[in-house]
């Protein structure tokens, strides 16, 4: 593995080129030192992880988060400690690219391609929440699509370390935008908030935008049908709804619907209490 600036050792392995960067640290290129293998390490490098028993923390999380096995998460292999502190998480390199980039370079997506990455992340959600474990950072950049267009949720361990206290300065732009209106960034996440980040990623998938105009939830408009499936409408519309007692309670609760749409058929009470409107909805009460 070259570079043109001289090799860095974090632990085990020779630090290469940045890869990407997101809300709490960079991926670089990496090799191991003794293996030769490559592969994509994320040096925590956006927040401060030098105190000695949250670094421990830490570790442990992603270790734990390691042990976690699906077809449809990408896999987390180690957490490795360099010399001066700082930590990363060791993954696979993936021969993939992120949802995100087809999006921002304004490719269309496929219907049938769509709702294979709906159904594959959510399969991905379902699982963990099984394990009592929510994702809690759904977004495109965080999804990954191979050449057979396979999706596989990657960054398990983000929000998790956040409700540490391993708290970068603020959430991307990004993340603001597919966050459920009541989540506090660096709270602990739960499985209604992925519904409602399951929610924005298919309408985005299906649409091509984001659904929200605005990034704060008490400015957001009405979501537009524009390009929807009417049948879907109500769907997304109860997944992103900001009033948590009328969303769907679970990942399989919104796959029913989302599945049901394709032969024409939702729960009743989903079409009954989620038809367009020209009245906003509200959040929940405090």
């Amino acid at each position: 593995m070259s570079d043109s600036t001289p090799p860095f050792l974090f632990g085990t392995y020779t630090l290469g080129p940045a890869m990407g960067d997101g809300d709490m640290g960079t991926v670089h290129k990496a090799q191991n030192v003794q293996t030769q293998e490559v592969v994509a390490l994320k040096v925590l490098d956006k927040v401060d992880t030098s105190r000695e028993g949250l670094r421990g923390a830490a570790v442990e999380l992603i270790e734990f988060a390691a042990s976690l096995s699906h077809p449809q998460l990408h896999p987390i292999s180690q957490a490795v400690e360099s010399e001066d502190g700082r930590l990363g998480i060791v993954m696979p390199m993936a021969a993939a690219r992120s949802v995100n980039r087809y999006l921002v370079e304004g490719k269309t997506i496929p219907r049938a391609s769509a709702v294979k990455v709906v159904t594959q992340i959510a399969s991905a959600l379902h699982f963990l929440h099984e394990q009592e474990v929510a994702h809690g950072s759904v977004k495109p950049t965080n999804v990954l699509l191979d050449a057979q267009g396979n999706a596989a949720l990657s960054d398990l361990p983000m929000t998790h370390l956040r409700e540490l206290g391993l708290i970068p300065k603020a959430p991307s732009l990004m993340q603001q935008f597919y966050m459920a209106p009541e989540v506090v960034y660096h709270a602990s996440p739960e499985p209604q908030h992925d519904v409602f980040s399951l929610g924005v990623l298919a309408y985005h998938l299906f649409t091509g935008r984001i659904p929200f105009d605005d990034p704060e939830p008490l400015a957001r408009k009405k979501i537009s049908p524009e390009g929807l499936p009417p049948i879907l409408v109500p769907v997304f519309l109860r997944a992103m709804t900001p009033r948590t007692r009328l969303r769907y309670p679970s990942i399989a609760a919104f796959m029913q619907d989302f599945q049901g749409a394709g032969n024409g058929r939702i729960d009743p009470e989903t079409e009954r209490l989620f038809r367009l409107s020209d009245e906003p909805e509200s959040p929940d009460e405090p």
